[in-house]
C-alpha cells in the first residue's frame, strides 16, 4: 500500500537531501531508498556540489574499499571450477559451422551475394568469421591482382552493382576523399577540381624526382 508523505517528511527531505546519503535519509524517516529518489526529483530537489565532491561518492583516483580491492596475482573465487548445463541442453547447442534450422541455407553458401548496408554487392567467400567480401573487391583481386594498401575499387559508371571488371579501377583514399568532396558542386566544376588535383600530383611527382637528381 503506498503511503502518502506527511509535511515533515518533505521538511526532512528538503533539509537533508543536498548533503546527506540518500539511503541514510531512507532509513531514517521509513522509506525505501527508490521511493526517497522519486520523490526529491518531483520537489525538484539536487545533490549539492559539496556532496558531489565529497569522500561518500565515487571519485576518479579514489579508492573505496581497498581492503577487499583484488590484489596482483590473486584468484578469483571461482578459479578452477565448472559449470554443466544438465537436462537436454547438449541436444541443443550450437555446434562449429551450425546454423539455424529455420534459415534458407541458400544464402550461406560460398559464393552466395547479398546486399550490404551501403547498397553495395558482397559475396560470400569463406566460412567462419568474416566470411563476406565485396564482389567488386573479389572480382578486382581474381582478375587483375592484390589491391595496394591505401586504395579503393570505384565504378566507371557509378553502379555500384555492376562489378564486371571492365567498369573496376582503383582510386587511393585521398582521390576518394576530394571526389566524394567536390560531388556537391556542378558537373564542370567538379570535373575541373579533380583535373586540377591529377595535374598537381604529377607536377608535385616530377618536382620531386628532379630534387632527388639532382
Amino acid at each position: 500500500m503506498r503511503h502518502r508523505w506527511t509535511d515533515a517528511e518533505v521538511a526532512i527531505l528538503r533539509a537533508r537531501y543536498p548533503d546527506e546519503l540518500t539511503s541514510a535519509i531512507a532509513a531514517d524517516i521509513g522509506r525505501d531508498t527508490k521511493g526517497v529518489y522519486t520523490k526529491a526529483h518531483a520537489l525538484g530537489l539536487h545533490k549539492s556540489a559539496a556532496f558531489l565532491a565529497s569522500a561518500g561518492r565515487f571519485l576518479k583516483g579514489v579508492r573505496r574499499s581497498p581492503a577487499t580491492e583484488f590484489k596482483p596475482g590473486q584468484a578469483s573465487w571461482n578459479k578452477g571450477t565448472h559449470w554443466t548445463a544438465g537436462g537436454r541442453s547438449a541436444e541443443t547447442r550450437f555446434r562449429k559451422g551450425n546454423v539455424s534450422k529455420r534459415w534458407d541455407p541458400e544464402p550461406y553458401i560460398i559464393g552466395a551475394l547479398r546486399i550490404n548496408a551501403d547498397g553495395q554487392i558482397d559475396m560470400k567467400v569463406r566460412t567462419g568469421l568474416r566470411a563476406w567480401d565485396s564482389l567488386a573487391r573479389w572480382t578486382w583481386q581474381h582478375e587483375r591482382g592484390p589491391i595496394p594498401k591505401g586504395y579503393a575499387v570505384r565504378f566507371h559508371n557509378r553502379d555500384t552493382h555492376d562489378c564486371r571488371i571492365e567498369n573496376l579501377y582503383l582510386c587511393s583514399r585521398a582521390d576518394l576523399m576530394r571526389a566524394n568532396t567536390v560531388h556537391n558542386y556542378p558537373k564542370p566544376i567538379a570535373r575541373a577540381i579533380l583535373m586540377r588535383g591529377a595535374l598537381m600530383r604529377q607536377i608535385n611527382k616530377r618536382e620531386g624526382h628532379g630534387k632527388a637528381d639532382r
